[in-house]
């Protein structure tokens, strides 16, 4: 499995559930080299999951909580393909409710996501959709499946809270089974 993070406070790493699904031993590579890291939250519904990591070269990223607007201009940050890292251009189309599946498509759940006019492909899963100010307004996790250069994010205000909650308990979680 391969997908895309970003830091979000010292030795803390998020990304998508999807991403480490049933993964043993996830590592991070980044500017410093490869790094062990232990799942420290996993949420299949959210689909998300924060990692500890230790000896991180990037400083955490800011993050605003706050509702982007239709027409929001945004970067959609990540690793593609397993490739080199990428910033691709997007903007904000709406903000709603989604009711859908998990990640492993067995229970529903409502996530606040953003629909992003974005090239979104395999591997920018979990990396930021940043504004023009750089603060992250989103965590990417799909590609639209009927519209082109089209995909999802994650809002921030429940990924807000996730990070709260899994830096403070700080503790090694299971990761399931993989996604399929």
């Amino acid at each position: 499995m391969e997908g895309s993070g970003f830091v979000v406070g010292k030795n803390f790493v998020a990304t998508n559930a999807q991403v480490v699904a049933g993964i043993n031993q996830p590592f991070v590579q980044d500017a410093n080299g490869s790094h062990h890291g232990t799942v420290v939250w996993f949420d299949p519904d959210l689909d998300l999951a924060i990692l500890r990591v230790s000896d991180l070269a990037g400083s955490p990223l800011q993050i605003n909580t706050a509702t982007a607007p239709s027409g929001t201009a945004a970067a959609a940050l990540g690793y593609p393909g397993g490739g080199g890292f990428t910033a691709g251009p997007a903007a904000v189309l709406d903000e709603f409710q989604a009711s859908g599946r998990n990640i492993y498509g067995q229970k529903q759940t409502l996530r606040s996501v953003y629909e992003v006019r974005a090239d979104i492909i395999p591997g920018n899963s979990g990396g930021p959709l940043i504004n023009q100010s750089g603060q992250v307004i989103g965590v990417v996790f799909a590609e639209s499946t009927s519209y082109a250069h089209t995909g999802y994010a994650l809002t921030m205000a429940a990924v807000q809270r996730a990070i709260h909650q899994a830096v403070a308990a700080n503790q090694a979680t299971g990761t399931g089974r993989c996604a399929d």
